[in-house]
């Protein structure tokens, strides 16, 4: 129950919000943070925010900067300072005009932090940055749901996206954000051509597709048009899998162990948020671009259980032996099932394995440290586990 608990409050925490939920927030407070102990004067005008809208701008672009840090797309408004507000001139709201002026003086700071990007691709970029994130969308708008949303859009829903992800990801593992020693930086290009030197520029090594940089440094770049994606949650969904990637590898001690014979956490983790939101699995790093392969439809854990029940499993011990550019596809659904057990059993201490795996410690040694069982027998109760609780269809 608590399992279904968790897929159901992942959902509702990566879902879409609409035009009218946007509209509705309260306004800037999320986005300016204020002393609670100053007195807030009541307005009908501003709704007791403080803030109107700045005119230079509609209203509902406004509410899209609530979550960031930046945004280039406003930035150099001379009215509002990029921040898309201004004081409310029917009341004096100071602690809103406070958080408002700070927001405003930050703006030039993340607008030098972030010129480095520019510079590298000798034009200026679509960008924003978050607490977390820092994202260039160089894609044109796409139809999310039943609606089709602008490039500005497209760049505030997915790094707000990306922000739900990472508190889901702190969530699960009991983790603080100073667990990451630096922001995780997205690219996505419109065209092939714009990946390849994209990716050459700021993961260290072209390619058509995705490319990560893994470890200390945190990034992923990815030509996100229809060649590569029907759609925009069949982009969404590489995205969260990918970020999953760079998040485990950044988190403290910053190691990639996906060449160290950790393939089963680093692919299994990435597929274990893929299936959180979507039930789904369709995402497959190396495989993907070698076959093709879109093992079971994505539906890893229905295969599982068959596999399973017809005694047809790869080894777990194979499994996890094997790096991540090496695992089969059938090899991934075991490397998704068995973190899932492993989270299943203890979420916390399963991030310890992960730490260990980082310090470069032996899977073996580390499940057995950690869970006090070996291989075998966590094998054994796997199965059972898998047997009992996956679906049949």
């Amino acid at each position: 129950m608590s399992s279904l608990l968790g897929t159901i409050g992942a959902l509702l925490l990566l879902a879409l919000p609409s035009g009218a939920e946007r509209a509705g927030r309260a306004g800037a407070e999320a986005a300016l943070p204020q002393d609670p102990g100053q007195e807030v004067p009541s307005c009908r005008r501003c709704r007791s925010t403080g803030l109107q809208p700045c005119s230079q701008h509609p209203r509902s672009e406004c509410e899209l900067e609530h979550s960031v840090l930046y945004c280039s797309v406003i930035a150099d408004c001379k009215e509002c300072g990029g921040t898309g507000w201004l004081p409310c001139p029917h009341c004096e709201n100071q602690p809103a005009r406070e958080a408002l002026e700070r927001k405003r003086a930050g703006i030039g700071k993340h607008r030098d932090g972030l010129a480095e990007l520019d510079k590298e691709m000798r034009r200026p970029l679509r960008k924003a940055e978050s607490e977390n994130f820092v994202l260039v969308w160089e894609m044109t708008g796409m139809k999310v749901g039943k609606k089709r949303l602008d490039e500005h859009e497209m760049l505030h829903l997915t790094i707000d996206r990306m922000e739900r992800l990472f508190a889901d990801y702190l969530e699960v593992f009991g983790l603080r954000r100073g667990e990451f020693s630096k922001k995780t930086r997205l690219f996505v290009w419109n065209y092939v051509r714009m990946q390849r030197e994209g990716s050459l520029i700021f993961c260290g090594q072209g390619g058509d597709r995705g490319v990560k940089l893994m470890g200390s440094h945190s990034n992923y770049s990815v030509c996100g048009n229809k060649q590569f994606f029907r759609n925009d949650e069949q982009l969404h969904r590489n995205l969260v899998h990918s970020v999953t990637h760079l998040l485990f590898a950044h988190q403290s001690p910053s190691q990639w162990i996906g060449n160290r014979k950790g393939g089963w956490a680093d692919a299994g983790l990435a597929h274990w948020f893929e299936d959180r939101y979507w039930a789904l699995c369709d995402n497959y790093c190396y495989q993907e671009v070698a076959t093709n392969t879109n093992f079971k439809g994505g539906k890893f854990k229905v295969a599982m259980r068959k596999m399973i029940a017809m005694d047809d499993a790869p080894p777990l011990p194979l499994v996890l032996s094997r790096n991540t550019e090496n695992l089969e596809p059938a090899e991934h659904a075991v490397a998704l099932s068995f973190v899932d057990y492993l989270i299943h059993l203890d979420a916390r201490k399963f991030n310890r394995v992960g730490r260990m795996l980082r310090r470069k410690v032996e899977t073996r040694e580390a499940l057995k440290d950690v869970y006090e069982l070996g291989v075998l027998e966590l094998e054994r109760d796997w199965k059972a586990w898998v047997l009992e609780t996956y679906p049949t269809r």
